[in-house]
C-alpha cells in the first residue's frame, strides 16, 4: 500500500517522510473513504431465495474473531466473514425447565441445544432439548417443532448438514431430530430420554433420526455412534446403508468419489469422534501463562480426514439442483477448543471457517439466488487481555501475523480434576452477517429464533422506486510532510502529501508570519513539492504551517501539519 492511499483513508498522521517504519496495523486504512450507502443500497435483495447456506461457528463471539483475525492476518486484516455486506447482532438466551409449565424463567447463559433449535425452529427451548419445545423436568418430552430443513425436505429441496463435530452433536442434531436431551446421540446412550425410544413409540437416538430424516449429505465425525448396536439388532450404520439406503464414506478418498445424491443419500464419518482440529493444541496455563512473544499455532497432522472446506465444496456440488437446497455447516471445534482453554485449535478453526465461507461465496458468485449466513450459536470464555499477569485466571500468550504478542485469557472455570481447564460459555450477543437474497433481514439486533424466517424466505417486501439523495458528505483533506527540514531544503523544495476525497478543489498554503505561498492539487490529492523564495524566508521563524484545504459539494474541510525549520 502506498503513501498516498494511506491518505486517501486518512490515515496521513501516521505517515511521516524519513519516519520510522510501519506495521501493517500502523499503516491500515482507517475505513472507508467513500460513503457506501448506494453500493448497500444495491446488495438488497426482497426475493426469497432459491438456496440457503448457514454456516455457524459453535462458540464464536465477536472476541474469538478478533484474536483469529489478530494471529491469522493482524490487527488491520479482514477475514471474508468482516467483509459481508450486513452485519447484525444476536441475542441467544434460552428457557429454564418450569415444574408446573406456568412460566419458564429466563436462561442468560444457554448450549448448544436450545441455540441451534432456536434458528432451526424458530422457537425457545431449554438446555439440553433439540428441536422440541420445553417441559416440565429434563427428563420429560416436550414437544416436537419442524425444523428449517425438515420443512424444505417437505418442499422437495435437496439438504445437507456439515458438521466437524459428531453429526450427532447438538448443532448438527438440531437441524434434523428431535429428543429431550442431547446425550441420547446413539442408541447406547438414551438413559435421559426412554420416552423417545422406538420401543416406546419415540423416533430414536440421534443418529438414528438423522438417516430417518434421508437428509442427503451427512458429513462429519462420530463414527462410535453409528457403530452402536440397535434393540433390534444390527448398528445404527447397517440400518443406514441397507433400510434408509445410504452410500457410506470414511476418508477423503472415498468422498472425492461420491458423484451423485440423487438416489442414494451419503454418510460420511470421518472420525470415531470429533474431527481433528487445524492446529495443534496450544493449552492454557496457570498462573504463569502459556506461550510467550515468540510462540505460533503448529498444524495438526489430520490424516486422511477432509476440512470443513472440503466437505462444504463437496455437499454443495452434490445438492445443487433446479430446485434449490439447505445447508447447515459447522465449525464446531471452535468452541470445543475453548472449552479445553486452547487458544490455537480454536482459533484456527474460525479461520477454517472463514476459508468455508469463501467457498461458498465462490458458489454464490454463479448463483446470485444464494443466501449465505454466517453466525454463532452462543458467546465464549475467551478474551484478548493485556498481558499474561494482569487478568485472566489462566493465559496463554502467542505471537501474530503483526510480529507482537497477543495474550489470551480464560476465567470462567476452575481446574478440573485432571488439572486442565474446562471453561463454559457466556450470555453476550453474538456477530450476525449475511449476503444473498433478503440478507439484511439479519441488521440490527435480532433474535436467533429470527433466523427462522429468514432461512425459509419471508414474504417479499416492495422496493421503493424512487429515494431522496441523500446530502453530500462532507470532503476528507488529510496532509503530511516532513517534520524538520532546513531553510536551505525550503528554498530548494520540500514534497507535501495531500489526500482528499469529496472534493471539487484542493489547495495547499504555506504559511510563516503570513501566507507565503498556494499551491492548486487534482481533487483527489497527490504529492507536490513547495519551494520558497530567499525573500519568503524572511517571514519564517522556527516553522512554517502547510494547510490544505478541500471544498466540495458537502462544504469545505481543512488539515493541517507543520514543518520545523533549522539554520
Amino acid at each position: 500500500m502506498t503513501r498516498r492511499t494511506r491518505l486517501l483513508a486518512g490515515a496521513a498522521a501516521l505517515v511521516a517522510l524519513g519516519g520510522a517504519g510501519l506495521t501493517a496495523a500502523q499503516a491500515a486504512p482507517f475505513g472507508f473513504a467513500n460513503d457506501r450507502s448506494a453500493e448497500l443500497a444495491g446488495q438488497i435483495n426482497p426475493a426469497k431465495p432459491r438456496n440457503v447456506i448457514l454456516i455457524i461457528g459453535d462458540g464464536t463471539d465477536d472476541s474469538i474473531i478478533t484474536a483469529a483475525r489478530n494471529y491469522e492476518l493482524g490487527a488491520a486484516g479482514r477475514f471474508a466473514l468482516d467483509e459481508l455486506p450486513f452485519t447484525g447482532e444476536m441475542t441467544t438466551y434460552g428457557l429454564k425447565t418450569a415444574p408446573d409449565g406456568s412460566r419458564y424463567p429466563i436462561n442468560y447463559v444457554s448450549d448448544s441445544a436450545p441455540t441451534a433449535s432456536g434458528w432451526s425452529t424458530g422457537k425457545k427451548t431449554v438446555d439440553g432439548r433439540i428441536s422440541q419445545g420445553p417441559s416440565s423436568a429434563d427428563t420429560v418430552a416436550g414437544v416436537d417443532y419442524d425444523t428449517v430443513l425438515e420443512i424444505y425436505k417437505r418442499q422437495g429441496k435437496r439438504t445437507g448438514n456439515v458438521s466437524t463435530a459428531e453429526i450427532t452433536d447438538a448443532t448438527p442434531a438440531a437441524a434434523a431430530s428431535h429428543i429431550n436431551a442431547r446425550a441420547c446421540q446413539g442408541p447406547a446412550n438414551m438413559a435421559t430420554c426412554p420416552s423417545a425410544l422406538k420401543a416406546a413409540g419415540g423416533k430414536g437416538s440421534i443418529a438414528e433420526q438423522l438417516v430417518d430424516n434421508k437428509v442427503d449429505v451427512l458429513l462429519g465425525g462420530g463414527a462410535q455412534r453409528y457403530a452402536q448396536t440397535l434393540p433390534s439388532g444390527g448398528t445404527v450404520l447397517d440400518y443406514a446403508t441397507t433400510t434408509r439406503g445410504y452410500q457410506t464414506v470414511s476418508d477423503k478418498a472415498g468422498l472425492a468419489a461420491v458423484t451423485s445424491v440423487t438416489s442414494k443419500p451419503v454418510l460420511g464419518l470421518f472420525a470415531t469422534g470429533n474431527m481433528t482440529p487445524r492446529y495443534q493444541p496450544l493449552p492454557v496455563a496457570s498462573p504463569a501463562g502459556a506461550g510467550d512473544a515468540n510462540t505460533t499455532c503448529q498444524v495438526a497432522n489430520r490424516g486422511n480426514q477432509p476440512t470443513l472446506s472440503e466437505m462444504t465444496s463437496k455437499a454443495i456440488s452434490l445438492l445443487d439442483n433446479p430446485n434449490g437446497f439447505f445447508l447447515q455447516v459447522e465449525s464446531a471445534m471452535i468452541d470445543k477448543q475453548e472449552h479445553a482453554a486452547d487458544v490455537c485449535g480454536a482459533i484456527g478453526d474460525v479461520a477454517e471457517m472463514d476459508d468455508t465461507l469463501k467457498v461458498a461465496q465462490a458458489y454464490q458468485k454463479t448463483h446470485p439466488d444464494t443466501l449465505i449466513i454466517v453466525t454463532g450459536d452462543h458467546a465464549h470464555s475467551t478474551q484478548i487481555v493485556p498481558n499474561s499477569t494482569s487478568a485472566g485466571r489462566a493465559t496463554t500468550t502467542i505471537k501474530t501475523k503483526d510480529g507482537d504478542p497477543m495474550t489470551i485469557a480464560y476465567s470462567t472455570a476452575d481446574t478440573t480434576a485432571a488439572g486442565g481447564f474446562s471453561m463454559t460459555h457466556t450470555g453476550s450477543q453474538i456477530r450476525v452477517a449475511a449476503s444473498g437474497p433478503q440478507a439484511a433481514n439479519i441488521t440490527g439486533t435480532i433474535d436467533q429464533t429470527d433466523l427462522f424466517a429468514t432461512l425459509l424466505g419471508r414474504t417479499p417486501s416492495t422496493m421503493p422506486t424512487t429515494t431522496t439523495p441523500a446530502p453530500a458528505a462532507k470532503p476528507v483533506a488529510a496532509v503530511a510532510a516532513q517534520p524538520r527540514v532546513s531553510r536551505v531544503q525550503l528554498r530548494r523544495g520540500v514534497v507535501v502529501d495531500v489526500a482528499a476525497s469529496g472534493a471539487t478543489t484542493v489547495t495547499v498554503t504555506i504559511t510563516g508570519k503570513r501566507v507565503l505561498k498556494t499551491v492548486t492539487v487534482p481533487a483527489a490529492g497527490g504529492s507536490v513539492k513547495v519551494k520558497l523564495k530567499a525573500k519568503q524566508l524572511k517571514q519564517v521563524k522556527r516553522s512554517v504551517t502547510v494547510t490544505v484545504t478541500a471544498t466540495g459539494a458537502g462544504g469545505t474541510t481543512s488539515s493541517t501539519t507543520k514543518i520545523k525549520t533549522t539554520r
